[in-house]
């Protein structure tokens, strides 16, 4: 059991938590004597609902039912909407592959069950597209080793919760590609970001400047942005509430976007609402292969800026700050460095010394989202 203090959606609540033989409850009050008293009655709920549960002879809970009192966990302790929905993609996978596997108890799952579950994800594939005989025809690959292995540790997560002895085999996940480069040289930079219509080029120039998600940016609402401090407050961020530190072009978008117009939403589209990942996927996919890019997502405009950011010479502990990473490994993984940092470092080694010179053209791209609207 405990009680916090956290913010929703600018204001500041007091969280109560209550977990009971693997099952989980919270309440939200305003003050902490009122929080207290939902401890309370939290806890004996939960206490009645496994006597009840024990006294009927309930069926033990079903996978699918732990996925989605899962997925309800992570809405209470304030995940970002897409934690909640990578949970509810990992439910529909398994329905469309394994749908036995939904209806089995948890306590009955096996290794053999997850190994089933994955070796079907890898054979069922994806649909890309290639060019054959000067003909754009689809043709089915096999499904990334990084998607998979994200359903199976949304398992594990939800496994853990359940049958916290449970022992989830480490050689069901697939070896990752890490070497593939996620940033975007200073040409290409400015190929992908002017091109793009308004406010789609600042939604992307505002994830490059600030490393933070797509559904993070599109979300975004007027009272998380707080121009005076230089700073966003997101309540909801992937790992949790976080700040978002603004730089000088990025509170002058924000500031632009504001002003131009009254919805609570910072990009809203015309019906008032937030666009979805959908439409700005296809606006950005269009402008990355106009530039000639033939492997580069929304989502890598987050690395981009990390890169950025090392190049710089900021260290590793800043950067995990600024983009919300946890460890230093995520971090790493998604941010390369460039020769011209690793040869500016071998110089240094040898004595010598190598002038870096503008690593970094977002400078130009920041005044596209003003000079182009």
């Amino acid at each position: 059991m405990s009680i916090r203090l956290i913010k929703v959606n600018g204001r500041k609540v007091w969280q109560a938590r209550v977990a009971y033989r693997g099952h989980r409850k919270s309440a939200l009050r305003d003050s902490k004597q009122a929080a207290r008293d939902a401890e309370a009655d939290l806890l004996k709920a939960l206490q009645a609902q496994a006597a009840q549960t024990e006294a009927q002879g309930t069926a033990p809970a079903t996978l699918k039912a732990l996925l989605e009192a899962y997925a309800e966990d992570m809405k209470h302790r304030g995940k970002g909407e897409a934690s909640v929905a990578r949970v509810e993609y990992t439910a529909l996978a398994i329905e469309r592959l394994c749908p036995e596997l939904l209806d089995k108890p948890v306590g009955a799952i096996a290794d053999a069950d997850l190994f089933a579950y994955r070796n079907r994800r890898r054979l069922e594939g994806r649909t890309v597209y290639q060019v054959v005989a000067g003909q754009r025809v689809k043709v089915r690959a096999p499904a990334k080793p990084s998607t998979i292995n994200r359903d199976l540790r949304t398992l594990r997560a939800a496994l853990k919760l359940a049958r916290p002895d449970y022992r989830f085999p480490g050689g069901a996940f697939f070896p990752e590609d890490e070497t593939r480069v996620r940033w975007l040289r200073p040409d290409e930079e400015l190929t992908v970001l002017a091109p793009m219509p308004s406010p789609y080029r600042e939604i992307a120039t505002l994830a490059s400047l600030t490393l933070m998600r797509l559904t993070e940016v599109r979300t975004l609402r007027r009272e998380m942005v707080h121009l005076e401090q230089g700073v966003i407050l997101l309540p909801q961020a992937k790992a949790g509430a976080r700040p978002v530190i603004l730089s000088e072009a990025a509170r002058k978008i924000l500031q632009r976007q504001l002003e131009g117009h009254a919805s609570a939403w910072v990009f809203p589209n015309s019906t008032g609402r937030p666009y979805s990942r959908e439409q700005i996927g296809r606006v950005f996919r269009r402008a990355t292969r106009g530039a000639g890019l033939k492997d580069f997502h929304f989502h890598d405009l987050r690395h981009h800026g990390a890169t950025m950011a090392l190049n710089k010479g900021f260290t590793a502990p800043i950067v995990m700050a600024l983009g919300g990473w946890k460890t230093e490994r995520m971090m790493r993984r998604y941010a390369a460095v460039t020769d011209q940092t690793l040869r500016a470092a071998a110089e240094a080694v040898s004595g010598s010394a190598m002038n870096l010179g503008g690593a970094t053209t977002l400078e130009s791209a920041r005044g596209l989202a003003g000079d182009r609207s």
